[in-house]
């Protein structure tokens, strides 16, 4: 049996071009993601692939700033567009009241409403600390440290860390820490 292509679903793609960087795209760069795919201009589709996602988020990272700053910088965005959509604003709604250590139990389920194929483990480091893999190939590993740095801020306040910890070329690690809730 073939294995399932990886899709990304429509509210992440919107979340972090609709609604993150809105008026921040340039010509040139839409130009460039409607070669790729990703035509900003007409109604989103209803999935991308993975490979399509990627190469967007490639370059519109490599149209902002160095990397991997550029690719964390976009997934906090994405993160703060995403919040903007349905399925964000009710999801992050509830991150306050249920914290960042059961938000990070709850993180594959999370990702898979924006995607077919994060896998997720978990392994506690401590009360406020544990590591996150995830099943997330290249660079865009350092778009997921954004995503979970402003995820989890949302859980627990600024005094948030996400930290590569290791990688190759289909996975990665975080070491995902936390301060006190609203510190």
């Amino acid at each position: 049996m073939a294995a399932a292509e990886k899709l990304v679903f429509p509210t992440i793609v919107e979340g972090l071009f609709v609604r993150g960087l809105s008026g921040k795209v340039s010509f040139a760069l839409k130009e460039q993601l409607r070669k790729e795919g990703l035509d900003l201009d007409r109604p989103l589709q209803p999935a991308y692939s993975l490979e399509t996602w990627a190469r967007c988020v490639a370059l519109t990272a490599k149209s902002l700033q160095p990397e991997p700053v550029a690719w964390r910088m976009l997934g906090e965005r994405m993160i703060d567009g995403y919040r903007d959509t349905m399925v964000g604003r009710a999801l992050l709604g509830v991150l306050r009241l249920i914290g960042p250590k059961r938000m990070l139990l709850r993180t594959q389920h999370s990702f898979r409403t924006g995607n077919n194929y994060t896998e997720v483990r978990i392994t506690e480091r401590g009360e406020r600390e544990a590591d996150l893999w995830l099943n997330e190939p290249g660079l865009l590993r350092y778009f997921k440290q954004g995503v979970m740095l402003a995820t989890v801020r949302a859980a627990s306040g600024p005094a948030t860390q996400v930290d590569v910890v290791q990688y190759d070329d289909d996975s990665v690690t975080y070491r995902v820490s936390w301060g006190v809730p609203g510190s």
